[in-house]
């Protein structure tokens, strides 16, 4: 990769590459780039309708008639390493706009402030996106009212098709500039100008390997200020408690953060009603009833909450045109490595890393790893039992104020070390699955997922199922409870929305303003914010909220109220930090919230044979068992058959509940309907029979 070959010259470059298929000629498309066009706005001027929309005086030339525009908008931004030769940048300049006459994207590109600059801005013209729109299967409501794939060729009988701003929100058009920008390939060796021992092979993504190459050090999107003002002043800067407004959210950062807010949103609603209920059987005090009836409770509401959940994504994820997400082929990722060899499938050149190389990495390191953070979990219960023993007894026999201190600090102290844990934990996670070499974004993901889940499952809950199942200590178990509810949300909140908001702070604090151009400025500083880590975490934390819910609330019915509290302040510190903590995420597009939902559901399954087993443990139940004379083996009967009986009845709740509505059904059926008659499917043999 790092010898120059003879037979390629910098000037072959763009006839080397090829952008992804879908880039069509436009029509009337003649042209060449960086044509000035009179009567628009110079760099870093604003238009009337924002900041973000640049002159054309060094943009790209818009060759098709049909694209023209007033203003040019910035959706992205390449930021080069500071020291780059002006001929490379020149280089991907002409790769990225590159007209579809000779195979390029035609993707419009500014060189910032001057052509030595590090700054690259990106946009697309309407054609670009359109013809990404429908290579990707997204739905759009056609002038009929139904939600259908979008078709560029009859891109007329789509609403709002001619009209760019009101038929693809900013999330679309930056997602889609980004698989464009990402999937633009390298069809023969070549070298990038200025440095000639970095070789380009057939089939690599080029972005992709000056990322590797720290040639391209970042590629983001560019928030839209006066949106993202308006976005602000309806979801958190109003202290009050009106609804999220989801759809905004999804215009701006795309389906997957919307998903995720709606989501968090809908499940502390969810929790109302068993708040509500905790406060009716406080009136129980400790009869048998308040168990039986909190119990029974949580079983139906873990089932009922994630079936209308379900049925809510579908209605979502139909409206936002992903309901019937068309899969596709994604790049590999950056951080993969491997030899290039071409493959004996599609003949084309990809890098390959040999499966059972990958198989006994994890079988042989990063399982005993796992293994080893898991007995530091088991470790870290053993000494909190000890402690807490000790604790106890300590009590019991002086029992005065420093006593009662030592009484609470076990379980403090246990919860701390569970969350650096945790921390820890999801560092060597993360460099386990990536030392792993997994070739795609999917799989990558779904191994950190399932590595994370399995240890969290462990360390948040394993102590609580010892306490109920072997020590069968209720009195322990709501001391624990509350603690962890407590103190582990304290600690949430500091590390996801505090450390962050003082790091930026003392980041600005520092950094003087130097820069000539103001626009070029405020695209520096977005960039030079920490880049945003994903979702990953923050579901996790309502993963374990809804284990802590549905597995032990029927002995702390003040877990919802609590829970309550905390994700009303949540929803305001995450929608502060995505808006001004951290660098804008590229969006995604997402029909549900993916595998969580499969582990909420399965969180659903465990919290019957936990409920069950805290009603039997109950001393109220105990005594039941004593003044009817139920013997120990009668009893365990009784408690298998109606743990079976219940798991029963949530499966069958789960199938009475239809996952997607029966109108929208219609609608899908619908639309099925009309396409097979516009594509022809709908033949004179159809049409005799429906006669």
């Amino acid at each position: 990769m790092f010898q120059k070959p003879a037979h390629t010259q910098p000037a072959q470059a763009l006839e080397h590459t090829r952008a992804p298929p879908y880039t069509q000629q436009c029509p009337d498309q003649p042209g060449s780039p960086h044509m000035n066009q009179p009567g628009m706005y110079s760099l870093g001027e604003k238009s009337p309708k924002s900041n973000m929309r640049q002159a054309m005086g060094s943009w790209t030339a818009i060759s098709c008639s049909c694209c023209q525009m007033d203003s040019i908008q910035t959706l992205a931004v390449i930021q080069l390493r500071p020291n780059i030769k002006p001929e490379a940048k020149q280089w991907l300049m002409a790769l990225l706009e590159a007209p579809a006459t000779i195979g390029g994207p035609h993707i419009l590109v500014h060189p910032g402030e001057d052509n030595e600059g590090h700054i690259l801005l990106l946009s697309a013209t309407e054609c670009l996106l359109l013809q990404a729109t429908e290579h990707l299967g997204y739905a759009k409501m056609d002038c009929h009212g139904f939600m259908r794939t979008f078709c560029y060729s009859s891109r007329t009988n789509f609403l709002h098709s001619d009209k760019r701003e009101l038929f693809l929100s900013l999330s679309e058009q930056q997602f889609l500039l980004k698989y464009v920008v990402e999937n633009l390939k390298v069809q023969a060796e070549t070298y990038i100008p200025g440095y000639p021992d970095c070789i380009l092979y057939p089939g690599q993504h080029v972005v992709h390997l000056l990322q590797k190459l720290k040639i391209v050090v970042k590629f983001y999107p560019l928030h839209d200020k006066p949106r993202l003002d308006s976005l602000k002043t309806r979801w958190y800067a109003q202290l009050n408690l009106a609804p999220q407004p989801i759809d905004a959210i999804c215009s701006y950062f795309g389906e997957s953060v919307a998903f995720y807010f709606d989501f968090l949103g809908y499940f502390t609603v969810s929790l109302m009603s068993m708040m509500l209920l905790s406060y009716f059987c406080a009136f129980f005090q400790d009869s048998l009833d308040k168990y039986v009836v909190f119990a029974l409770f949580n079983i139906l509401w873990s089932t009922i909450t994630m079936e209308f959940w379900k049925r809510h994504s579908c209605v979502q994820a139909y409206f936002w045109g992903t309901l019937q997400w068309k899969s596709y082929l994604k790049p590999c990722r950056v951080q993969f490595r491997g030899t290039l060899t071409k493959n004996a499938i599609t003949g084309k050149w990809e890098l390959y890393y040999p499966p059972w190389k990958r198989v006994l990495r994890v079988l042989f390191v990063t399982l005993p790893i796992v293994c080893l953070f898991l007995g530091l979990t088991v470790d870290g219960m053993l000494i909190f039992l000890y402690w807490e023993k000790w604790a106890q007894d300590q009590y019991h026999k002086s029992n005065q104020f420093f006593a009662t201190i030592m009484l609470y600090l076990p379980s403090v102290i246990h919860t701390f070390f569970m969350e650096i844990l945790n921390a820890l934990y999801k560092k060597t996670a993360a460099a386990l699955t990536e030392w792993e070499n997994h070739k795609h974004e999917s799989t990558f993901q779904n191994y950190l997922t399932v590595k994370v889940l399995l240890f969290r499952f462990l360390n948040c809950f394993g102590l609580l199922f010892y306490i109920t199942f072997y020590l069968q200590d209720v009195h322990l178990l709501k001391k624990r409870l509350s603690s962890l509810l407590i103190v582990s949300q304290t600690i949430n909140q500091v590390n996801e929305f505090l450390l962050p908001y003082l790091q930026q702070k003392l980041k600005v604090g520092f950094k003087s303003q130097v820069g000539t151009n103001p626009f070029i400025d405020e695209v520096v500083s977005d960039g030079d914010l920490p880049s945003f880590s994903g979702l990953f975490d923050d579901y996790m934390e309502l993963f374990v909220q809804f284990g802590y819910v549905s597995l032990f609330s029927c002995v702390y019915p003040f877990t919802a109220a609590l829970l309550i509290l905390n994700n009303i302040t949540e929803i305001r510190t995450d929608a502060f930090k995505l808006c001004q903590v951290f660098q804008k995420p590229f969006p995604e597009a997402a029909d549900s919230i993916g595998i969580w939902q499969v582990a909420f559901e399965m969180l659903g399954y465990f919290s019957v044979i936990t409920n069950c087993f805290l009603i039997s443990i109950s001393p109220e139940v105990q005594a039941f068992c004593e003044e009817y004379e139920v013997g120990p083996e009668s009893f365990l009967l009784y408690m298998l058959g109606a743990e079976h009986l219940l798991i029963i009845v949530k499966v069958v709740v789960a199938f009475t509940i239809p996952d997607i509505p029966a109108w929208l059904k219609l609608k899908m059926m619908q639309v099925e309907y009309l396409s097979q008659k516009a594509t022809g499917q709908h033949n004179e043999f159809q049409a005799f029979l429906e006669v």
